[in-house]
């Protein structure tokens, strides 16, 4: 019997987490007396800040090396689950990697009983309002903590690493136990500490698992996009269309790639003060997906579909609480947010405050060196005349 897990990281932010709990698992297992090996996908190439990309772990006790790797280590993607780590919450919204086409449920490969272990501060309620319904029941494990975004290709040593092999060991010790799983860190590091994390999530980790019954969640809304077979390809050979160009004033106004929406690789989204704006343009110049929509009263709408969530536009606006990151499971849809405004300006200011909440996040210039969370400000509203609040 061959036990597979999948971790689900961010490319570049991630990358070194992935692969070092991959090899982790490889290792445990190994000292269990079990065949093990481990690889990676990458979802584009190079890849991307934040995109969603793959690396998995196989374990077995009755096959050989060579056995385990013809069989699992020539595919693209996983078969199924037994556990999926997400080590980045917001990816329980879907995730896009090229080797899923469209976007697709994070739960996808989760097998019958198998596990899906988020790392997030959020009840599992709150998850399962973007996690796709299965016809069959599937556990749900949470351990408590933080996206452990550290930047370019930088390792965070957060323990993040040694509290999900812990976690791993409680929903499915199988693949890995917590004794061995303490054993390998103390060999390894001479740190009590490593092990004790891992111990320490391990136990967390029992008191928070949950029975996912089948139909819970939401039916899935995205398209499984359809490419075309060898015959439909045009006279001349393959073509490759160009992407329509365009401009007009308002939301979706930038001619851009529908095929390449990118929206499933943000941690955070940027809020929006449009009372605020002064209208620099700095939002709309500096972004570097062209995520901005000018808009015919000088204002500047962003189209959350294709908004990488990198924070640039919130460092450059000059303008204080005008532009926030914010938590992308604060937001079920991506509407236009001008549009909103439009329609009404107080509502807007008062729902924009209400996602904001009273920290905000930033990443320090030098990377590798976790993130920082102040405290905020409000600011009062800017309307003009009548639509001044009493």
């Amino acid at each position: 019997m061959i036990k597979r897990v999948e971790v689900n990281y961010r490319g570049i932010f991630q990358k070194s987490l992935g692969k070092y709990l991959g090899s982790d698992i490889v290792m445990i297992a190994s000292r269990m007396g079990k065949v093990a090996f481990s690889n990676g996908r990458y979802s584009d190439s190079p890849e991307r800040n934040g995109i969603p990309c793959k690396y998995f772990a196989f374990v077995a006790e009755d096959l050989s090396e060579e056995e385990l790797e013809a069989e699992c280590g020539a595919k693209l993607d996983i078969d199924e689950a037994d556990v999926s780590v997400v080590v980045d919450d917001t990816m329980v919204k879907g995730v896009e990697p090229w080797g899923w086409h469209g976007v697709r449920p994070i739960n996808e490969k989760v097998h019958e009983k198998g596990c899906l272990l988020v790392i997030t501060r959020h009840q599992p309620e709150d998850l399962l309002k973007f996690i796709a319904k299965k016809p069959y029941p599937y556990r749900l494990a949470t351990l408590e903590g933080d996206a452990s975004l550290a930047g370019m290709w930088v390792f965070k040593d957060d323990l993040t690493r040694e509290r999900v092999l812990g976690a791993i060991a409680a929903v499915d010790p199988g693949i890995i136990s917590i004794e061995a799983v303490e054993a390998y860190l103390l060999d390894k590091t001479k740190d009590a500490r490593r092990a004790g994390a891992a111990r320490e999530a391990y136990e967390a980790t029992l008191r928070r698992v949950r029975l996912v019954k089948p139909g819970e969640g939401i039916n899935w809304s995205h398209p499984v996009p359809v490419l075309p077979k060898w015959h439909e390809f045009e006279d001349t050979g393959i073509a490759v269309p160009a992407v329509p160009r365009g401009f007009k004033l308002g939301p979706r106004g930038q001619g851009r790639n529908d095929r390449f929406k990118r929206g499933t690789t943000k941690t955070h989204r940027p809020v929006i003060r449009f009372d605020l704006c002064i209208e620099c343009t700095l939002c709309w110049l500096e972004c570097p997906d062209g995520c901005f929509d000018p808009t015919e009263d000088g204002l500047y709408d962003v189209n959350y579909e294709v908004c990488v969530g990198c924070h640039k536009c919130a460092e450059v606006c000059p303008e204080p609480e005008c532009i926030v990151m914010v938590d992308e499971l604060r937001f079920e849809n991506d509407r236009s947010p001008w549009e909103h405004w439009v329609r009404d300006p107080q509502g807007y200011i008062r729902w924009a405050e209400e996602k904001k909440g009273k920290e905000r996040v930033h990443f320090p210039v030098v990377t590798g060196t976790g993130r920082e969370v102040r405290e905020g400000t409000y600011v009062p509203p800017k309307l003009s005349g009548a639509e001044t609040p009493a």
